[in-house]
């Protein structure tokens, strides 16, 4: 019955991700904004965009071809993106259903599964929980709305963990291990953690099926494809950046998280041990602080286009009072991701309280050593720097997936009752979670009316500031340089956050001597957000239904 109403279960998903899509339409992350634009210079055909030691290439480039096709404004471009999330989202379904498949037959045919008093978890208990999981999955860490790669990450990480399902099963043919040589090399493209990880995936494989001397040339084999696929990238990278390397996306967060290396955008050097910047962002001004950087990157902001360039002479190094206190905001994270899926614990805790096969749950469990090895390897590897929802999904699920295929229970009606109704509460609970966030996207489509950022670069355009003219920027523009992006401007200077207290209280000669060094980095104007209406005076000009101003420069 399920064959026949899954595509029932996958058009309603389909339709709460285009919601949730729609819903936030114009509200963008920021590393969203660089994906966009790494993806339309490929469209134009500057695939030497993709060289980019912070931004891995498969996503943007993905999306490049789908803006070949369609060709939209730019106003447009972020919506389109995230309807093509949509997509890699049905994607992903279906390498579940790919995994879920892998994992029922491999419980249903392994010989330590087969007693007929002890019984694995029903079939429908692993389709409707591990749907149910990766709808919240789908809602809460990777909503399409989300212009990340985790998606397709999530998408990579269960075909091969269904790749290797199969080939524990016995099905260790040499296709599966050329499958799983290219699915994880795609994956180190999708994201660059993806490269050490991997390895992991590539080591466990030829263990999975009990005959390591005739799995050894396969697993041999998986790896070479793997480094066919990733080292054209690899190298190519290394050699923009005159050394080795896979990414510096993990080295940057590790200096930043750890080593406290602040502030993101302007590292100027330091603390002590930390390096100096090959090439920083020019400091042409202590007070209020004033940044210049209009070489050598473009990009709406160009200290986001590439901060492996910024950030190169940086020396991440372990430091314990660091390294503490990462580990203790990851478990944070961890310990608020458990609570929201505190009822993933239901069926365990009650098949283990009722019928006391500890020991017996527990060698099972070892034996699918393949999917926790990896899974909380990649676990332990985020909670050294940042754990986010979006990181750990993948591996939350195969962890979930071993977990409950350890789990036996007798053949009587008690037990099935006891599971049915434990299966339920799990399903119930993860739905309800999934459905109110449905919920809150669609009442954001009912309010959301306005969108400042159109309008600031609808007021560029009318002062005459055409795309790929200069500006400068007053305030978080990290957080903030969509409209940058929308009007085609590049932000070449910048009074940043921490300095606009300093810059409001300096007095109206200090301000206008600091718009004079603004000036003098090319910028045609000036944007600011949420300044006090007394700078009107001076030249300012608010942009109605905002709280943005606008300085322009009169030649």
């Amino acid at each position: 019955m399920w064959f026949r109403y899954r595509y029932i279960v996958w058009t309603i998903m389909l339709l709460c991700w285009l919601l949730e899509a729609l819903s936030y339409r114009h509200s963008v992350y920021p590393d969203g904004i660089a994906y966009l634009e790494i993806a339309s210079a490929c469209a134009k055909g500057n695939w030497h965009s993709l060289i980019n030691g912070y931004w891995s290439p498969a996503y943007p480039a993905l999306f490049s071809l789908v803006l070949s096709v369609f060709k939209p404004s730019v106003i447009w471009e972020l919506a389109l993106l995230h309807c093509f999330n949509c997509l890699v989202l049905v994607g992903s379904l279906a390498s579940l259903e790919y995994f879920l498949s892998a994992l029922i037959q491999h419980l249903s045919i392994t010989t330590w599964a087969l007693n007929q008093e002890w019984k694995p978890l029903p079939t429908w208990v692993f389709r409707a929980i591990g749907y149910a999981l990766f709808f919240w999955g789908s809602v809460y860490a990777t909503p399409p709305s989300v212009e990340t790669p985790d998606v397709l990450v999530l998408a990579l990480v269960l075909i091969a963990a269904g790749i290797l399902l199969r080939i524990a099963s016995g099905r260790d043919s040499w296709q599966y291990s050329v499958a799983l040589g290219v699915v994880l090399g795609f994956a180190y493209l999708t994201k660059a953690v993806m490269f050490p990880l991997s390895f992991l995936f590539l080591a466990v494989a030829p263990f999975a099926t009990g005959n390591l001397r005739r799995a050894a040339p396969r697993a041999f084999l998986a790896f070479v494809l793997f480094f066919l696929i990733t080292s054209p990238f690899a190298l190519t990278l290394s050699r923009s950046k005159g050394r080795l390397t896979f990414g510096d996306s993990g080295r940057i967060a590790y200096a930043e998280y750890v080593n406290s290396i602040r502030p993101i955008a302007h590292w100027q050097g330091g603390p002590l041990g930390s390096g100096t910047p090959v090439h920083p962002t020019r400091k042409i001004l202590d007070t209020p602080p004033v940044y210049e950087f209009s070489t050598p990157l473009a990009g709406s902001y160009p200290p986001w286009t590439d901060q492996s360039y910024w950030y190169e002479g940086a020396l991440p190094h372990f430091e314990l009072g660091g390294q503490l206190r990462a580990l203790r905001h990851s478990l944070a994270s961890y310990f608020a991701i458990s609570m929201q899926l505190g009822s993933l614990f239901v069926i365990p805790l009650i098949v283990l309280f009722c019928f006391d096969r500890f020991g017996d749950v527990a060698r099972n469990f070892s034996r699918l050593f393949f999917l926790w090895i990896p899974a909380f390897s990649a676990l332990g590897l985020y909670s050294l720097i940042l754990v986010e929802p979006r990181y750990v999904t993948p591996f939350m699920l195969l962890l979930w997936a071993a977990a409950y295929s350890a789990l036996r229970v007798p053949q009587s009606d008690m037990s099935k009752v006891i599971v049915r109704a434990s299966a339920l509460v799990v399903v119930l609970l993860l739905g309800f979670q999934s459905v109110w966030g449905v919920g809150l996207a669609a009442a954001h489509l009912t309010l959301q009316r306005d969108f400042p950022e159109w309008t600031v670069a609808g007021e560029l355009n009318q002062a005459r500031i055409r795309p790929g003219d200069r500006v400068a920027a007053i305030g978080d523009t990290l957080m903030d340089h969509y409209w940058a992006h929308l009007a085609g401007v590049t932000i070449v200077a910048q009074v940043p956050a921490d300095g606009v207290s300093t810059f409001l209280a300096s007095g109206p000669e200090r301000r206008m001597e600091t718009m004079a060094l603004l000036a003098r980095s090319g910028a045609k104007a000036v944007v600011a957000n949420d300044l006090p209406p007394l700078l009107l005076r001076e030249g300012w000009k608010e942009i109605s239904n905002t709280k943005y101003f606008i300085f322009v420069y009169r030649n």
